[in-house]
């Protein structure tokens, strides 16, 4: 696997985007959101470890994305499958 390499540092806090793991792990970022929603609808006490936001993309449309911290990368991506899983 690739490093993450735009990792955001927040008030101290090092944070990565679900974009970013949806490029490194070749999956699409619609999906990696979904996974998201679904896992802050299984246990409501792990929204402090994702953010939702919102970027702006290259046609200037804006987007829902999320940030999140290691304790929710890791939670997130145990759940993946595949190769670069």
């Amino acid at each position: 696997m690739n490093e993450l390499i735009n990792v955001k540092n927040e008030n101290g806090k090092l944070l990565v985007s679900s974009r970013e793991i949806a490029e490194n792990f070749g999956k699409e970022h619609r999906i990696v959101c979904r996974d998201i929603e679904n896992l802050n609808v299984q246990n409501c006490t792990l929204k402090n470890m994702f953010i939702e936001s919102q970027y702006i993309s290259d046609r200037g449309r804006t987007y829902r994305e999320y940030l999140m911290d290691r304790d929710g990368f890791s939670l997130l991506v145990m759940g993946f499958t595949g190769q670069k899983a």
